[in-house]
């Protein structure tokens, strides 16, 4: 889980619901709903599902045209954190902050499970 040395140094990571916890705990497969298609990773657990979202995050980082912000001015914020998240290599700071993005066209994320039998 999330240590707290991590939510104090990421506003954003504070503002993880408390359920995502378990939900990550839980393997399923996490779905990049982007615009030319969707992107789908099997995930076993916590570092894994942050692990794909950094990859997802280092895909899009850059490049304008990947994220839809009101304002132009959140738009160079919005970048500016990807590229520190990046650098800092933050595999969960990336899944909050795709995560915090889900509300946006082509930026949806959700992780699907399985049935038990």
């Amino acid at each position: 889980m999330l240590s707290s040395k991590t939510q104090a140094k990421d506003p954003l990571v504070s503002r993880m619901p408390k359920y995502l916890g378990r939900r990550l705990a839980t393997p399923g497969i996490l779905v990049f709903k982007e615009k030319h298609g969707n992107r789908y990773f099997v995930c076993n657990n916590e570092e894994e599902y942050c692990r794909a979202s950094m990859k997802v995050l280092k895909d899009r980082s850059g490049e304008k045209h990947c994220w839809y912000f009101d304002d132009p001015d959140d738009l160079d914020t919005g970048i500016t954190r990807a590229k520190e998240i990046i650098a800092a290599n933050d595999n969960v700071a990336a899944y909050v902050f795709l995560h915090s993005r889900s509300d946006w066209e082509y930026e949806d994320m959700e992780i699907e499970y399985g049935e038990e039998f």
